[in-house]
């Protein structure tokens, strides 16, 4: 895909007129010095004020249908009264440069009414969402043995270590039972197919019932009891069969209600698990290694080895997801493109200083709610954006598509951060997609050629669901992507801007109705 970056000025606060009726004004009416001499002033006086009225009931009429026009989203008074940062005289032949907006971050939508009836989710989507949030969440396959508590010694923070092992080990232990139960019940067909095979006058039926009993001896439970359990069992099965072991091993504590009840446990559902799969073996396999060692304990192998930055890998709809290498074949040389966390200052475009770093500005301080920001979560104070800056523990829930559509995991709110445009901090570039940024006299360029994240890999839209944005985090400038409300299975897009276009021989095919450069 090409790279760039996004001008939002097209997206800029336009202010309404207010038009003078200069027509009624162009001549002094006549006045009376004298009301007794002249009868008529009253009436006309009267004329004179209905006149007025409706001027302004007219005037009011246009500015609000201007108000219309302008859009939902718009700029706040804080960055309204910001000046436009000056920009650079002149630019290099031929570079396609997107700069990030000036407008202000989307706001997250109120709450709605609580008379007004809404749609919940159903227990498959909390199923699925609880599988994603396991996933990418500090979930830890280990369990600890735990030493004896002494209640005159020990202090509140060995109380509460001690219950972080004990959630930890009730994870591991609740994702371990869900795969043994769903292991039980393979065997217990397969033991009742070897029954038939070794009893041919023996129907089905009866050797359910045989193989049942052995069960009730070896558990030591009634028959109903056991039915009940095998109600349950038998689900976890029908989820491994369609979503694989790895959905048994991060659903949570929804996978037992979901299977009790079977609310929505349908065909479709189990369609849409299976087309999930290789999704959830790619994120789990390079975030958590270390959940194969739960099959160990059935005597399973994984189906497939997925290792490395869950970016290296592109999942597809139908088949096995391929190294992200293996979609770059059509280019020149080996495709080589390293995933980062932190941008890269170019030592040779601007040595030990970062460019980004605003000097009027205390690097501790947010220019938004003026709270103190540190990468360490118990000493950080901002929640602008909280699933990016403060805490980096938890993993964008992003993935990387084959398709002709790129999807991800979501779903991002209105007003969430989808992830920070990360690169090589450079300039002079051209010819190539870069993001362009200024800080005072400073331009910068931000280039996603060899080493980056996954927005390089955003596409444009014309009718984008998220938008550039510039934030500032520890005093240093940085581009984040902000979300305008993207649906979980939708393609994250970004308005490239017109920038862009401008010098680039191939149309747009995003798609949407209001496309601007599919000619």
């Amino acid at each position: 895909m090409a790279q760039g970056t996004i001008d939002m000025r097209s997206w800029h606060h336009r202010p309404s007129h207010i038009v003078q009726d200069t027509a009624s004004a162009s001549l002094p009416s006549p006045t009376c010095t004298d009301r007794s001499e002249c009868p008529t002033s009253a009436a006309h006086e009267q004329r004179e004020s209905q006149t007025v009225e409706s001027d302004d009931e007219e005037r009011a009429i246009r500015l609000t249908k201007r108000r219309k026009i302008v859009g939902g989203l718009r700029l706040t008074k804080a960055a309204a009264s910001q000046p436009e940062p000056p920009r650079a005289a002149s630019s290099p032949e031929g570079a396609r440069r997107l700069h990030p907006g000036v407008k202000g971050i989307p706001q997250r939508k109120r709450n709605r009414d609580a008379g007004i009836p809404a749609l919940r989710p159903s227990s498959y989507d909390k199923l699925v969402q609880g599988i994603w949030e396991q996933i990418h969440g500090p979930f830890e396959f280990v369990y600890e043995p735990f030493d004896t508590m002494n209640t005159a010694t020990d202090t509140f923070r060995d109380v509460s270590s001690l219950c972080l092992r004990v959630i930890k080990a009730s994870r591991f232990c609740r994702s371990l039972e869900a795969i043994v139960q769903a292991h039980w019940v393979e065997c217990f067909d397969a033991r009742v197919e070897a029954v038939l095979q070794r009893e041919a006058a023996t129907s089905r039926t009866q050797a359910r019932k045989l193989i049942l009993g052995e069960a009730c001896r070896d558990f030591g439970w009634a028959e109903k009891y056991l039915r009940n359990k095998m109600g349950i069992w038998r689900g976890y099965r029908e989820i491994k069969d369609a979503g694989g072991w790895v959905t048994l091993a991060f659903a949570g504590a929804g996978l037992y209600r979901y299977c009790k009840y079977r609310i929505g446990f349908d065909q479709r559902s189990m369609s849409q698990l299976r087309r999930l799969r290789k999704r959830f073996e790619v994120a789990a396999g390079t975030l958590h290694p270390e959940w194969h060692k739960l099959l160990s304990v059935i005597g399973v192998s994984p189906d497939h080895d997925y290792h490395g930055h869950p970016h290296d890998w592109v999942v597809q709809d139908e088949g096995d997801s391929i190294p992200l290498a293996a979609t770059y074949q059509h280019q020149p040389g080996p495709f080589i493109y390293r995933q980062i966390i932190e941008s890269i200052i170019d030592q040779d475009a601007w040595g030990e200083t970062d460019p980004r770093r605003i000097s009027h500005r205390s690097p501790y301080t947010c220019a938004v709610c003026g709270c103190i920001q540190s990468d360490d979560p118990s000493t950080n104070q901002c929640i602008c954006f909280p699933d990016l800056y403060g805490d980096k523990t938890r993993s964008r829930a992003v993935q990387v598509f084959h398709t002709k559509d790129g999807r991800n995991n979501g779903p991002f709110e209105r007003g969430a951060a989808v992830g920070e445009f990360i690169g090589l901090i450079t300039s002079g570039l051209s010819g190539i997609d870069v993001m362009e940024g200024r800080v005072g006299d400073r331009s910068y360029q931000i280039w996603q050629g060899r080493e980056g994240n996954f927005t390089r890999f955003i596409n444009h839209s014309c009718a984008p669901n998220c938008q550039f944005q510039k934030f500032a985090w520890l005093g240093v400038e940085r581009v984040i992507l902000v979300s305008r409300g993207i649906e979980a299975e939708r393609e994250i897009t970004v308005d490239y801007g017109d920038k862009y276009w401008e010098k680039l021989e191939k149309r747009c095919i995003c798609g949407s109705s209001c496309c601007r450069f599919s000619r």
